[in-house]
């Protein structure tokens, strides 16, 4: 397990309409909610309430917007979950967790995506914590977790403590990628000399042909 999701670190966490943790997380997390819309009905299907609805509202069941404070922007210029990265930047609640962006349609994965890599937040989703990375970062994980970096649109990596090591790698996106890496060690080192790297981290255990041994996240 990393050490990416310190709660210190954060402002807020914003759900969209995918897939979300369970309700620990959010008690554990202790920040305010931002729901995109839908993302409301799944919040409270585990029990969860928002501080805040925003979006254009077609999704969300009425009921819910009865006694959660809600803002209705119908701009359909602007997805929902740019609509709460504008609220959410407007109020000094940046940086974000993100939840549930890997939901609905693929063209849909592929939009949330591209919007949050111009953010500086960071994605938990379907057992993986997601990030940007354009500068040098050091990790603390467990040995064998199962990691992939990807140039968006390009980068220049090297690492250290990897299976397979980059040494000044050009990593593209539509081109060559770093995917389904593994630690080696519990310290991996990633740096990103030119451009900006899209890092995705598996929380869960993962045992596949690349591993030697499961791991307990």
């Amino acid at each position: 397990m990393t050490t990416l999701l310190d709660p210190a670190r954060y402002r807020s966490i914003i759900c969209l309409h995918g897939a979300l943790p369970d309700s620990e997380f959010f008690r554990d997390i202790g920040l305010p909610i931002i729901a995109a819309d839908g993302a409301a009905n799944t919040l409270r299907d585990i029990g969860i309430t928002p501080d805040i609805i925003i979006g254009d509202l077609d999704s969300v069941d009425p009921a819910i917007i009865k006694y959660i404070p809600h803002i209705r922007i119908p701009l359909q210029d602007l997805s929902d979950f740019q609509k709460v990265l504008q609220y959410a930047e407007q109020h000094s609640m940046l940086p974000s967790i993100i939840c549930g962006l890997n939901g609905g349609c693929l063209d849909h994965i592929i939009n949330n995506l591209n919007i949050f890599m111009s953010t500086e937040a960071t994605l938990m989703d379907d057992g993986i914590v997601g990030f940007t990375l354009s500068k040098r970062m050091e990790l603390t994980v467990q040995p064998e977790t199962k990691l992939s970096i990807f140039g968006v649109p390009k980068c220049i990596v090297s690492s250290n403590g990897l299976r397979w090591e980059l040494n000044s790698h050009v990593l593209e996106f539509p081109g060559s990628t770093s995917c389904y890496n593994r630690a080696v060690t519990d310290r991996v080192e990633i740096d990103v000399h030119e451009g900006q790297a899209l890092v995705l981290i598996y929380t869960d255990e993962v045992l596949d042909a690349g591993s030697s041994k499961i791991y307990n996240s």
